[in-house]
């Protein structure tokens, strides 16, 4: 068989597309390489034509070049010549000339073109320095970048790098839209699938200052973030250095192997852990999901962990009345342990860190307080206490994943005997709340099949006997505005019950969108856990020190010192003046850490709900029978 031949001219149309295939550098190259030839060939021409020049000499070959190739670039210069002769060749020059340029023109404007294409595209490497990346895309986008916002304020500028598998105009309008102008904080967006080792490096990850991780979503959004959580670890061109990787998982059982695969590198945040846990907590205690948001918040107060000058030698307890407005609630070991309400005698060592709640990361110096002299506490009030298990019957409306894990929580803040009932419109409800029998030996546990919109079946329901209401979000069946519709109707379903029946029950309801919270009556807001909200200040803190995870595990799990909400009436008499000296005082007697109070009359104060955090602790008080104070306690 006679073998195919390659003709020269295929092998120079092969060569010539292969070329044209690099793009606009190698078009421009290309016109100017004929730029010179058609300039060369011309100059050739006029010189063995012997052309004159304008003074009537022969032309040099130099000189011909350059008239040639001014030709060829500026057409305009066909009207100085007066020889006929050079005339003629340099028409025909120009017109080529005339040709080669609307190439360039329409190569430079092709290739601009393309250009602003691929930069909307947002394939560009980010050349940033110190700054956020956020992989991934959900609706926590929005509060993490306002958080950190307002945690950048005191600098200079700061740089939050987003990079998402989506439109990246789409990205910038729903930014721009929810979010107005981000301020010194630039935001930059880059296209690419997180879970791509080459595509993740666009955002520069090697010189982040720490990367958040979202979870998509969608099904199997765990396994997303731990392919994510590969990707970056496992990368070829990585760092040597450690990254600071906050991953948000929803599941606990996957927490492990993201703890495997990333090592001291990664911070899990388990979502639905945390929004189970803080619904149970705020379930039994009105108003405590008021005070985790402005914990976790950068507005007001926040929980730092500071250095403090002259303090090594000193005890926990002398710390605690060493300043006016910052409160201490802990140390940091040299190690890196965290001891959250440790006892007052403890010494701190020189390189140990205080762990306070204040204003704002202020530069501390130990002083000893002359202001506050210790005076005996009365041992009545040292005698009282408030029993944080108690019998509890509890109803529940509503299910999603977190329902389960609520349950469970649940069981260990309650005595025996305590009993949850549910109410929700899903098919295999019966077998779902058997399985719980396992994990509930303080609760019996029964549910009834309904729909938690409808009044019919909810007035089958004697409320009378229940104390406290969970409304859970349909967040596994419905979009984001759905099912907080139905949490909506079914908490004014609630609220007129409870007004018939002249009954105050302690209500929470889970809500996703943060906007639909202001439909339900603000002046109540303290029955409320905007789920994605929380976990979107726990993911903006932790970038920012990923060593407040530890603290945050130990208020949040029921086995650890949390927050509690009690009787103003424990710390002191009833209207009789005092400041928060004596009250953190009587506290510390009870191995408690007071972090401030909640005075009850101005519960429907908008902007507060009658909760001070961090109060100035000289300041004169009077409490009524109905206050409270707010504590760290292991019970």
């Amino acid at each position: 068989m006679e073998r195919y031949k390659i003709t020269i001219s295929q092998r120079i149309r092969y060569y010539f597309d292969n070329l044209i295939s690099q793009g606009t550098p190698a078009l421009i190259a290309l016109l100017f390489l004929t730029f010179l030839i058609v300039a060369f060939l011309t100059s050739l021409l006029l010189y063995f034509m012997k052309a004159k020049d304008e003074a009537g000499l022969d032309m040099t070959f130099f000189e011909a070049y350059w008239s040639s190739l001014m030709h060829v670039i500026d057409q305009g210069t066909i009207t100085g010549d007066t020889d006929w002769q050079l005339r003629i060749a340099t028409l025909a020059t120009t017109f080529i000339g005339i040709f080669l340029i609307s190439s360039l023109v329409t190569i430079l404007n092709t290739g601009f073109s393309n250009k602003l294409d691929e930069l909307k595209k947002g394939r560009s490497l980010v050349l940033e320095e110190n700054h956020t990346v956020i992989l991934g895309w959900s609706s926590k986008v929005f509060s993490i970048i306002s958080e950190l916002m307002i945690a950048h304020e005191n600098q200079s500028s700061s740089c939050i790098v987003i990079l998402a598998d989506e439109n990246i105009d789409m990205i910038k309008d729903e930014i721009k839209g929810k979010l107005g102008s981000t301020g010194k904080t630039k935001v930059i967006v880059r296209h690419g699938n997180p879970r791509d080792p080459i595509d993740i490096m666009i955002a520069n990850l090697n010189t982040a200052k720490s990367i958040i991780i979202l979870s998509p979503e969608e099904a199997k959004s765990d396994a997303y973030v731990i392919k994510t959580i590969l990707a970056i670890v496992n990368n070829p061109i990585r760092k040597k250095e450690l990254y600071t990787i906050i991953a948000e998982i929803h599941s606990d059982v996957n927490k492990d192997i993201a703890k495997i695969i990333g090592k001291e590198e990664v911070t899990v945040v388990v979502s639905n852990d945390i929004i189970s846990k803080i619904t149970v907590q705020t379930s039994r205690q009105s108003g405590l999901s008021l005070i985790y948001n402005d914990l976790i918040d950068y507005n007001g107060v926040e929980i730092y962990i500071l250095p403090v000058k002259n303090i090594s030698g000193h005890t926990f307890k002398e710390a605690m009345f060493a300043f006016e407005d910052v409160l201490a609630i802990g140390i940091r070991k040299a190690n890196g342990d965290i001891q959250l309400n440790p006892p007052v005698d403890t010494i701190i060592n020189v390189s140990d860190k205080l762990i306070v709640i204040a204003e704002d990361d202020i530069d501390l110096t130990y002083v000893p307080n002359v202001k506050y002299k210790p005076q005996p506490v009365d041992k009545e009030l040292l005698k009282k206490n408030t029993k944080a298990k108690s019998l509890q019957k509890t109803l529940i409306l509503g299910w999603n994943d977190n329902t389960k894990i609520i349950v469970k929580e649940l069981d260990n803040y309650v005595l025996k005997n305590s009993e949850v009932l549910i109410l929700a419109e899903i098919s295999d409800l019966t077998e779902k709340v058997k399985e719980l029998d396992e994990f509930t030996p303080n609760q019996h546990v029964t549910c009834i099949k309904g729909d938690i919109n409808d009044r019919a079946t909810l007035n089958k329901i004697n409320f009378e006997y229940y104390d406290d209401i969970i409304i859970n979000s349909y967040s596994d069946l419905y979009e984001t505005q759905e099912a907080d519709a139905i949490t909506l109707i079914t908490l004014m379903h609630v609220r007129d019950i409870a007004e018939k029946l002249g009954r105050k029950f302690s209500i929470v309801s889970e809500m996703l969108d943060v906007k639909n919270r202001a439909l339900a009556d603000t002046t109540r807001a303290d029955d409320f856990i905007v789920s994605d909200r929380i976990i979107s200040l726990v993911l903006a803190q932790l970038s920012e020190n990923k060593e407040l995870a530890a603290i945050f595990e130990d208020i949040f799990d029921s086995d650890g010192n949390e927050i509690y909400i009690k009787p103003a009436t424990n710390y002191a008499f009833e209207n009789t003046e005092v400041d928060f000296y004596e009250i953190s005082d009587v506290a510390s007697q009870k191995k408690e850490i007071a972090i401030g109070y909640r005075i009850m009359s101005n519960i429907n104060d908008p902007n507060s709900f009658g909760i001070v955090l961090n109060p100035p602790k000289s300041e004169k008080i009077k409490f009524t029978s109905e206050d409270k104070v707010i504590v760290i306690s292991e019970d």
